[in-house]
């Protein structure tokens, strides 16, 4: 039995997932070095090959996507993505990303819908990528791209 997620793009990275796969999702941190002496500083970090994806595929409920100013529409696309039966101890949720990787549950803390949120531990194929849409503004809907 496979898993079915959804990974959210704009245009522009769009175009390489459907050519290579969701490949190039990082986990971004901070941790406090030294705490308890003098100076103690931060130390911000990244992970890489952590695929960023999601149960809910409503357009609406993806907070992560609008939070920061940006030009592009983050949500712009939807992947629906199949993930294989002996592939699934590849996923974290929060809680078991924070059991591997300590504090980083701060990532998902203050976004609507981040209960959702998957991390998915090494690469997506695009063989594992089912359905391409683009979000239709005007109608509000999905439209699938051939």
């Amino acid at each position: 039995m496979s898993i079915t997620v959804y990974h959210f793009c704009c245009e522009r990275d769009m175009r390489g997932i459907r050519s290579q796969g969701i490949t190039k999702g990082v986990i971004v941190g901070e941790q406090l070095i030294n705490p308890g002496s003098i100076r103690p500083r931060w130390n911000t970090y990244r992970i890489e090959g952590w695929q960023w994806m999601t149960y809910d595929g409503c357009h609406s409920r993806q907070s992560w996507a609008t939070r920061q100013l940006i030009w592009y529409d983050r949500t712009e696309y939807r992947f629906t993505v199949e993930i294989p039966e002996k592939d699934v101890g590849q996923i974290y949720d929060r809680d078991r990303l924070a059991e591997f990787i300590p504090g980083t549950e701060k990532l998902f803390d203050g976004w609507d819908g981040s209960e959702n949120w998957i991390v998915y531990r090494g690469k997506i194929s695009k063989y594992q990528l089912k359905k391409l849409e683009h979000w239709n503004k005007e109608k509000e809907c999905w439209e699938v791209v051939a």
